[in-house]
């Protein structure tokens, strides 16, 4: 009796304290926090998906101490004699070989999260929600904390000190994969924060490896056509779009990715005719152009505080005028990767959330302003 009157509560707690919306599958963090005894954790990555506040399994783990090792094709959560594992192949998440009702473990991009709930059930601890502050807080009775009323003003308190975020802003990149495309990477990991790739088809053949860390990093792989090359590309509708489906065919063929966002090269406008854009929304296509460009191309290496101020200029003419979802051409440069960390620097301090292309809440961004692309 008292295990059901304890999953009933927890059900309460998933379907009503933390307010989650019906149908959501895998949506992007919305100012969701988790806290820590009498910290707010720094997991900026919280997303709602399937109806469940998840966090990167990597990172809870860290504060945690829930030791993680991959063994025959599955992630295993190994600690006080239990063991939880994803099976990769299955999609599966089990406890001691037993399947676990709800999917506690997701994988999304290439990247697992696991439930909040479930695992701090799991280890031991009693959560407590906060909805005004959408927190929820982690603790145990036999560890020193606050009360939930001490805790909240302390977080009311914190949280009034975030700049308030202003409008999406999404990086994106041309003309890799190549050696700066690794250096763009690692720079968007290190800040917590994932980009828009739009890789060329020739170049994709010699860099597998790296598409693939792409990819496995989260990011967002689009094709930039297969060869680059204006002249074959426009030559007429066909080779137009032999061009787009082999890019897209590559993506998926290395990354197993459905990828359908094309960004052409030399952008849309005057390039792709109405013919040429029947064709693209019949194969359910994507067409990004930009809002902002960097103009990282003309710059060289000591030039790189050119670049930023063409960023800055851009975003804040482009939020001026009302635009809340930017979108920032670069490409996988030298000069690029030497300016990234101060744009996005940048970008964070002045309360901008920098994201990737997400499929399910597509942005319209097109010099030809189709609303089918």
């Amino acid at each position: 009796m008292k295990e059901r009157v304890w999953a009933m509560c927890f059900a309460f707690i998933i379907s009503f304290g933390i307010g989650m919306l019906t149908g959501e599958a895998a949506e992007r963090k919305q100012d969701r926090y988790v806290g820590l005894h009498d910290r707010l954790l720094p997991i900026e990555d919280v997303r709602v998906i399937d109806n469940n506040t998840k966090v990167p399994l990597a990172d809870i783990a860290k504060y945690l101490y829930l030791p993680l090792s991959e063994e025959d094709g599955a992630m295993h959560i190994r600690k006080r004699g239990f063991d939880i594992s994803y099976d990769y192949k299955t999609k599966q998440t089990t406890k001691n070989g037993v399947e676990q009702k709800g999917a506690p473990i997701t994988e999304v991009d290439g990247k697992l999260y696991i439930s909040v709930i479930y695992i701090a059930k799991e280890v031991g601890f009693k959560i407590e929600y906060f909805p005004k502050l959408k927190t929820l807080r982690i603790y145990r009775d036999d560890y020193p904390h606050m009360s939930h009323t001490d805790y909240e003003k302390q977080i009311q308190a914190l949280l009034n000190k975030k700049p308030a975020i202003k409008a999406n802003v999404y990086l994106t990149f041309d003309d890799g994969p190549n050696q700066y495309t690794t250096l763009n990477t690692a720079t968007l990991e290190k800040n917590n924060v994932q980009g828009t790739f739009f890789f060329v088809g020739k170049h994709m053949k010699n860099n597998e490896k790296i598409v693939k860390a792409t990819a496995a990093g989260g990011h967002y792989i689009g094709s930039h056509s297969m060869t680059h090359d204006k002249d074959n590309i426009y030559k007429s509708t066909k080779s137009f779009m032999t061009e787009m489906n082999e890019g897209i065919q590559l993506i998926q063929t290395m990354t197993g990715q459905d990828s359908k966002l094309l960004r052409v090269p030399y952008g849309s406008k005057p390039h792709v005719t109405p013919a040429m854009r029947v064709e693209l929304n019949k194969r359910s296509y994507k067409m990004w152009d930009w809002d902002v460009d960097s103009n990282d191309w003309k710059y060289t290496d000591k030039q790189t505080d050119a670049i930023l101020k063409n960023v800055q200029v851009g975003v804040e003419k482009a939020y001026k005028s009302g635009d809340r979802d930017i979108i920032i051409l670069m490409h996988d440069r030298s000069q690029s990767a030497k300016a990234l960390p101060a744009i996005i620097e940048w970008l964070q301090a002045q309360g901008y959330t920098i994201k990737k292309y997400e499929p399910d809440h597509h942005v319209m961004q097109n010099f030809h302003k189709d609303s089918k692309l």
